[in-house]
């Protein structure tokens, strides 16, 4: 009879869980650095896991996402990302809660898209057109505030023969607009903002990115741009797009970069050349050359080798800083 006891609660339990419709997913990677700056030798390692948590009833979906790593200014530890939960009320789709903009939404190569606390996104949908508005800096993770003020933002996007056309309000200042699409196998992105705030008394202007991109004869060929009034209109440090980001760089207003890539015998090939803007100094561009390796093993993990050689600053004088990685990353 315990038995039977035992076996029932362990099924009630099963069910239950099954009931939640809960997943769990996520990836991770163990990263080697080796980097020679000059004769400066330095080799560094690193070891970081994300684990996704999604719960979901009906239309709501409640999403936990937590990092743990090895790196960074708290050392090893665990980080929670993103916590927010996305639902509809009638037609209206709402998200609240603490998650950051995607580098593929508008201005994902310039703005960094940090993650904000006690944030609200609002979206509806009419005629073909999708609306969207929200607060996207509500608050601190300390005082919990909920106020509405100037970072609020409100869009609207479109499709157009194909054509993806957005229109943004970013905040008091800042309006931007987008599109992207594909014309006689040559696909393009163009995007801009127009800051009317002030930088040190100056009015902070204009930033657009651009990318244009094709396929022959398997080789895919990408070229992608950004061009800014003002380095402080570049915020982006890690869009995957640029080998090295205008945006890591203080004093850079932006940079040009020509990318091939293919497949070879299953390993995915990917070069990329490029100039930063004044990414050395105010009055000097920096130049670097990039080559990338990726290949899945049987193992269900891939490996990844990537060769970075761009130019840097020593005692005053242009060198060369040479960085080999190697990443053995999984996802599940």
């Amino acid at each position: 009879m315990k038995k039977q006891l035992i076996a029932a609660a362990v099924a009630a339990s099963m069910s239950a869980f099954a009931m939640a419709d809960l997943s769990i997913t996520g990836d991770a990677k163990y990263e080697y650095d080796h980097t020679d700056t000059n004769g400066t030798k330095t080799n560094t390692a690193n070891t970081e896991m994300h684990i996704n948590f999604k719960g979901k009833k009906g239309d709501t979906e409640v999403v936990a996402n937590f990092e743990l790593d090895t790196h960074g200014t708290d050392g090893n530890g665990i980080d929670l990302e993103d916590n927010y939960i996305t639902t509809k009320v009638g037609d209206i789709s709402v998200k609240a809660g603490n998650y950051a903009s995607s580098t593929s939404g508008l201005l994902g190569e310039l703005e960094e898209g940090g993650r904000n606390t006690n944030k609200v996104t609002l979206g509806y949908s009419i005629g073909g057109i999708d609306l969207y508005a929200g607060n996207s800096a509500g608050g601190t993770a300390n005082d919990g505030d909920a106020t509405l003020n100037n970072n609020m933002f409100a869009g609207a996007s479109t499709t157009v023969a194909g054509n993806r056309i957005e229109v943004k309000k970013n905040s008091d200042s800042r309006d931007s607009w987008g599109i992207k699409g594909s014309l006689s196998g040559v696909n393009y992105r163009v995007e801009q903002l127009d800051d009317d705030g002030t930088v040190s008394g100056i009015t902070a202007g204009d930033a657009t990115y651009v990318e244009v991109d094709t396929t022959i004869s398997g080789i895919k060929i990408q070229y992608a741009s950004i061009d800014a009034d003002n380095a402080t209109l570049i915020t982006e440090t890690d869009s995957a797009v640029f080998a090295v980001e205008p945006g890591a760089k203080s004093t850079s207003t932006g940079g040009t970069q020509i990318a091939l890539s293919t497949s070879v015998d299953g390993t995915s090939v990917t070069i990329k050349s490029g100039s930063v803007d004044k990414g050395l100094s105010s009055s000097q561009d920096l130049d670097y050359v990039q080559v990338s390796a990726s290949r899945p093993l049987a193992s269900g993990a891939t490996a990844v080798i990537t060769y970075t050689d761009q130019d840097a600053l020593s005692s005053g004088s242009v060198v060369s800083s040479e960085n080999l990685e190697v990443e053995l990353n999984v996802k599940f």
